[in-house]
């Protein structure tokens, strides 16, 4: 049976593999994270909306791990739909070619959790504000260099209680670069964080912080901000 090492965990279970199989989760970027977190959460059995607008770079191919040279000039959303049919043909998959905006949001109506995999915070603004409006739960992960972050939002705090607008230019990982592992690791946290809030229905109340290279790892209690807009 396809997935009977995942049923053998008592955390998951026949009924949690129930679970798993009827959800569905919308991943917003494929880029270093969104690859990772699809290819993990298709071979658990969960049904996929994928959304990204760009094609395969070559520089890609060093951390965006469904892509090959071959994809390079292709939309990596067809080609992720493409490899992922051929990993796991019983799941459903929809995919976009895409920006996510506020005209088009309403193609994550049908997700039951929606992954945060982009890299700018303006789309990650605008998740927060529709997953709060449609009590839809969601998880941010970021990575940037060697360190990488994973926050879960449910109804107890939302991504303006902890997270301000940026007021001058960021860093980013085309400025100071990314190391492949930590995309690897992050997304492995998120999907983890997935299959326990889709299977248990709860999520975690910390923000989880990593830094891959000096093997540090913190765990930051969030709260509400009762000031937050």
């Amino acid at each position: 049976m396809r997935y009977n090492k995942q049923i053998l965990l008592k955390n998951i279970g026949k009924s949690g593999q129930e679970k798993l199989s009827k959800s569905i989760v919308a991943v917003i970027g494929l880029g270093a994270l969104g690859t990772n977190s699809v290819s993990l959460l298709a071979r658990a059995g969960v049904n996929l909306i994928l959304i990204d607008r760009d094609i395969v770079e070559l520089d890609n191919l060093q951390r965006q791990n469904l892509f090959r040279e071959a994809d390079i000039g292709k939309e990596k959303a067809l080609v992720a739909y493409d490899l992922l049919n051929k990993i796991n043909s019983s799941i459903k998959i929809d995919y976009f070619v895409t920006d996510l905006n506020h005209k088009n949001i309403s193609i994550l109506k049908n997700a039951d959790l929606i992954l945060d995999c982009t890299d700018n915070l303006e789309t990650r603004f605008l998740i927060n504000e529709y997953c709060l409006k449609n009590k839809k739960p969601w998880i941010y992960a970021a990575i940037l260099e060697t360190r990488g972050m994973v926050l879960s939002f449910s109804n107890d705090y939302c991504f303006n209680c902890i997270f301000r607008e940026p007021t001058e230019n960021l860093e980013t990982c085309d400025t100071i670069g990314v190391l492949n592992t930590i995309a690897a690791l992050i997304s492995s946290l998120q999907v983890t964080e997935a299959i326990r809030i889709l299977v248990k229905g709860f999520n975690a109340k910390e923000l989880l912080s990593v830094d891959i290279w000096n093997q540090n790892l913190n765990k930051i209690k969030v709260k509400k901000n009762e000031k937050c807009r």
